[in-house]
């Protein structure tokens, strides 16, 4: 699966989290995420393992991710 910037703030939510929290969780400066999040850059492979990696300590699995990614899209209509 391949993540969306929209999906991001969604995550991070779901899991109670700022962007701030997040950030540091994933291990990168928050003005970065705020980057990605806002489309003001696209999601590296670098940023990608590092969300990756981030997600999965949170537990988060394939079927939410996938919940999460008809949510944005349902949104975004």
């Amino acid at each position: 699966m391949k993540l969306t910037a929209e999906m991001i703030p969604v995550i991070r939510q779901c899991k109670g989290m700022n962007q701030i929290e997040f950030a540091d969780y994933v291990g990168i400066p928050q003005a970065r995420l705020s980057d990605i999040e806002t489309k003001k850059i696209p999601i590296s492979d670098y940023y990608s393992s590092r969300l990756f990696l981030a997600i999965g300590k949170l537990k988060i699995d394939d079927k939410e991710l996938n919940d999460i990614k008809e949510l944005v899209k349902n949104q975004n209509i």
